[in-house]
């Protein structure tokens, strides 16, 4: 076993774990929202410490694998369901921009517009005030 092992044994036990655990939730063996073993139980299954079955479990949380709350069990999730949030986040950011791109420039179009409208509002006053001297 430990001829199998060679390739493996030379990345960390917490990506080996992961990677294991990877492969379980992929071909079912732990099913969309259902939670994964506890942690002591991972590790002994695992044959590794407490803590590396936790540094997996944080490896898949990332990766979208694992819905994990602290003092609470770790649960399969869609990794798919990752991707479309990641999705809609950058659609919404992207929307999010051109809306504050579009609100200065709705700011500088309306000061271009007060500045206008005050130096009409002086032109017409200075009329108003030359019309009423000419009466």
């Amino acid at each position: 076993m430990a001829d199998e092992r060679d390739d493996e044994d030379k990345r960390p036990a917490s990506r080996r774990v992961a990677d294991q655990l990877r492969s379980a939730i992929e071909s079912g063996v732990y099913q969309v929202g259902e939670p994964l073993p506890p942690l002591r139980q991972l590790a002994e299954l695992h044959h590794v410490a407490v803590n590396t079955a936790m540094a997996a479990v944080r490896i898949l949380t990332e990766e979208g694998y694992i819905n994990s709350k602290p003092n609470a069990a770790n649960y399969v999730r869609d990794p798919r369901s990752v991707v479309d949030s990641e999705q809609e986040l950058r659609r919404l950011r992207a929307e999010l921009g051109e809306l504050r791109s579009q609100v200065r420039q709705a700011g500088g179009n309306l000061a271009a517009i007060e500045e206008r409208l005050s130096g009409l509002s002086e032109v017409v006053t200075r009329l108003e005030n030359q019309t009423r001297r000419a009466k």
